[in-house]
């Protein structure tokens, strides 16, 4: 297990760098459909490719027609539980047009800043809870105009596996302040790529797409059926 996650350190992120520095002049001067289509998504499927075959380590998405049905009607917010780097490069091989909430630190990174602005996704400062929840409805509102869709952690930073973190108010403002439906998913990458952890252990991750909650909700109501959703099945 060691020798396999330092192969993977050593085989992914080296040429995860060099392609976005190569791909930086270019990407500069394109569009937000240019840099997931030619940066975003294919660094996913490289990420992918070296997880199944290094490290042994595979996916199975569960409901992704309940997702692609939904879409066919309007843009959604996606609520994911988060555990590990993995499912911030998942979804763009599930999804074309969409919005990522963002921490704002990760606008300082040197050559990935550009990335994070031509994707557009949503920057919030968690140093500062109203300033936060004011930027994520006014960039919602403009992902939304856009037809984009949204994705959110709720958790607000990484956690393990086996800790229930309570969700962040920022999920609900988006849910209220857009008048649109949220889809919790449940990812268990935790078991297999843990938060700060070096070793990849051999698995399958698990990400499930739930029933949609309909606008309409009151925050109680809403935080308890999106906790409810998230964990209703023991994966």
């Amino acid at each position: 297990m060691m020798l396999r996650s330092a192969v993977f350190a050593c085989t992914f992120w080296p040429v995860f760098a060099l392609y976005l520095i190569i791909a930086y002049p270019i990407t500069f001067f394109q569009t937000m459909r240019f840099a997931m289509k030619f940066v975003y998504k294919p660094m996913a499927r490289y990420l992918t490719f070296c997880l199944k075959y290094i490290t042994k380590i595979d996916y199975e998405i569960k409901n992704l027609k309940l997702l692609n049905d939904i879409l066919q009607e309007t843009n959604i917010i996606i609520g994911c539980n988060h555990q590990s780097t993995w499912e911030t490069f998942i979804f763009p091989l599930i999804l074309d047009n969409f919005s990522t909430v963002i921490k704002k630190e990760l606008l300082n990174i040197p050559i990935a800043s550009i990335y994070f602005k031509k994707l557009d996704c949503i920057p919030v400062d968690r140093s500062s809870p109203v300033s936060a929840i004011r930027n994520l409805i006014k960039f919602g509102k403009r992902s939304i105009q856009n037809d984009r869709s949204i994705l959110i952690f709720p958790n607000g930073t990484r956690s393990s596996v086996d800790l229930v973190v309570e969700f962040k108010s920022g999920i609900f403002a988006l849910y209220k302040s857009l008048n649109i439906p949220v889809i919790p998913v449940n990812v268990t990458s935790g078991k297999f790529w843990a938060r700060r952890s070096f070793l990849k252990k051999p698995g399958t991750i698990i990400l499930d797409f739930k029933e949609p909650i309909l606008p309409g909700l009151n925050k109680d109501k809403f935080f308890k059926k999106f906790e409810s959703s998230l964990y209703e099945t023991n994966l």
